[in-house]
């Protein structure tokens, strides 16, 4: 949970909010951590996400299965087995050594980057690849999700086995599973929450789909973490994928919603690319 928490607190001190002029040594400094932490991570926990990252990643991903037992043995001295095995789970001993290494990646490189890119005026176009990645990334994984709740394919109805349960011998997500498995309806709901984030594919309607996408991975997370779903690491990353993709407008949004002041969103403007088959 430690290193989940550290994704929200470094990209709060690092607000990008319509920078057009020289970013200041600390903005420079935090965009380098964000920009390498959220891109190891989605290209390593893609969860499915874009099929097509898996192969070109199962090298360095092999590398990793054969890195992190050792670590977990040799320097970490763990006492037991650390391994890859698919389990069901998300947040295993072995996911949170992995999230420890892109940690860990990203502090080292971002040292190094610090270190030879002294003269970086600024990272705008970065920044705007970045965000299309974290846009895609989060939509495609929300889109995924509600899918298979609107046919009702995560949370199936209660069985016999289920039903026959003493209420007390159920565990905390065998309770979640239970209710939100009951309900058809309510599977259609949460599905088409979740396909609402589809608003992040498209530039203009990507602050209302990150506010959307927020609210749905808030309420993933929290049900996660409460009634201990093992796949906390992943909708941690979603909510602070969506907080980085709102804390360029937060200014605007705050004197919208609470100030009462009339306000526009900015769209964050495309490099321009000259090749045509490359646009």
């Amino acid at each position: 949970m430690y290193y989940e928490i550290l994704y929200i607190k470094f990209f709060l001190i690092y607000s990008m909010s319509a920078i057009t002029g020289p970013w200041t040594t600390p903005q420079k400094v935090s965009f380098r951590f964000v920009f390498l932490m959220f891109t190891l991570f989605m290209l390593i926990v893609n969860n499915g996400t874009l099929p097509i990252v898996y192969f070109i990643i199962r090298y360095p991903n092999n590398v990793l299965d054969r890195f992190i037992p050792w670590m977990a043995g040799t320097l970490l001295h763990l006492g037991r087995e650390v391994t890859n095995v698919p389990s069901g789970s998300g947040d295993s001993t072995f996911d949170y050594l992995l999230l420890l290494c892109i940690l860990m990646a990203s502090v080292i490189g971002t040292v190094i980057w610090t270190a030879i890119d002294r003269k970086a005026i600024h990272y705008q176009t970065l920044y705007y690849w970045l965000t299309v990645a974290a846009r895609y990334y989060v939509a495609f994984m929300l889109i995924h999700y509600g899918l298979i709740k609107v046919v009702k394919l995560q949370f199936a109805s209660p069985g016999q086995t289920r039903l026959n349960e003493a209420y007390g011998d159920s565990s905390p997500m065998g309770l979640a599973w239970t209710f939100l498995g009951y309900s058809k309806g309510y599977n259609i709901f949460m599905g088409i929450a979740e396909i609402s984030a589809a608003f992040l594919l498209f530039r203009k309607t990507a602050v209302i789909g990150a506010i959307l996408a927020l609210m749905v991975s808030l309420n993933i997370m929290a049900i996660n973490f409460f009634y201990d779903v093992p796949v906390k690491i992943v909708s941690t990353a979603l909510v602070a994928l969506s907080i980085f993709l709102l804390s360029a407008h937060i200014g605007r949004l705050y004197k919208f919603f609470i100030a009462g002041e009339t306000t526009a969103l900015k769209i964050i403007e495309a490099p321009y690319i000259k090749k045509k088959w490359l646009r």
